[in-house]
């Protein structure tokens, strides 16, 4: 049984992945924290990722760390408490793969030029990419870190595969 957490700032490839490693192992991808999500108060954030902690072979688009990351660059959004953050890594710690995708700051600009994004803008990526670099410091899970400016989505799926598969 296991859960894949996909994890980095906008344009690193996470949904790619996604997908590519839902076809590869058979499992639903499943959209884990949104900007939608964030306005809607702490208790419910927490109830919704305490219950996505229960469900195995999954992949989760953005979990915990992406609400750590966002909610501290938008003020306005609810974010999850030390404590309930510890909790729900205890619950997933035998399970979970944590994967955090990045690139230089550079190479994300570039794609967000190409591709948009109606939340994030190029302004933002640097103070997001100094955030992901310190919650993801702090996880209490192991995580594999792949830099998708050196690594294709094709590449990080055969490396996922081999490890998990």
């Amino acid at each position: 049984m296991t859960m894949i957490i996909l994890e980095g700032t906008d344009c690193c490839y996470k949904s790619t992945v996604a997908d590519k490693l839902s076809k590869e192992f058979g499992y639903p991808v499943i959209k884990g924290s949104s900007f939608e999500l964030a306005t809607s108060g702490n208790e419910k954030l927490f109830d919704h990722f305490n219950k996505l902690a229960d469900d195995d072979n999954v992949i989760i688009d953005r979990y915990i760390y992406s609400n750590l990351v966002y909610a501290r660059k938008f003020k306005d959004y609810s974010i999850l408490t030390e404590e309930q953050q510890r909790a729900i890594e205890k619950k997933i710690r035998d399970k979970a793969e944590v994967i955090y995708l990045h690139a230089d700051p550079k190479v994300i600009k570039q794609r967000l030029c190409e591709r948009g994004d109606e939340y994030i803008t190029e302004r933002d990526i640097e103070p997001v990419l100094g955030l992901y670099r310190e919650v993801m410091s702090n996880a209490g899970l192991y995580t594999y870190s792949w830099d998708t400016g050196q690594w294709d989505s094709d590449e990080i799926v055969e490396d996922l595969t081999y490890l998990f598969g």
